[in-house]
């Protein structure tokens, strides 16, 4: 047996080993939300959720989210043998996302608030080079087996 087999081999089992943990976290956090809504809801006078329980719930929700994209990135590496850095962009701008909506902006300089800004807005630029990169490669490679064709 080869090496290289081996190694890839091993690497199947820690990514399936990942797989199934991100799994049982996700569930876990996503049961954790319904309570906690549940919960809110029948002690909540009004039948609402109070305003000052909704950035939890979001920021819970958007852990979901997160722990649903980060399978599927593990997935597809492993699938496809390739690394998907449009995945990892997309699962980092919506974790940046969650950080955004409970930051408190009032105790920074603007200096630091501009830094801040630079850190929230290269992600999203980056995928956009990539989108725009990916989307020429797949032009020029649809041009070219179209000429091969004739």
């Amino acid at each position: 047996m080869n090496i290289l087999t081996i190694i890839k081999n091993i690497e199947k089992v820690i990514v399936a080993t990942l797989i199934i943990l991100l799994a049982i976290f996700v569930l876990l956090t996503n049961a954790d939300v319904v309570f906690n809504i549940a919960r809110d809801i029948i002690q909540s006078t009004s039948f609402l959720v109070e305003a000052n329980n909704l950035t939890s719930i979001f920021s819970s929700l958007l852990i979901v989210i997160i722990g649903l994209e980060l399978p599927e990135t593990t997935k597809a590496n492993l699938k496809d043998d390739v690394f998907h850095v449009e995945l990892v962009v997309l699962v980092a701008i919506i974790a940046l996302k969650r950080k955004v909506i409970f930051w408190d902006f009032n105790p920074y300089t603007i200096s630091e608030m501009i830094t801040l800004w630079v850190m929230l807005i290269s992600p999203a630029i980056v995928y956009f080079l990539i989108r725009k990169t990916d989307i020429k490669h797949n032009q020029n490679h649809t041009k070219k087996s179209s000429l091969r064709r004739t």
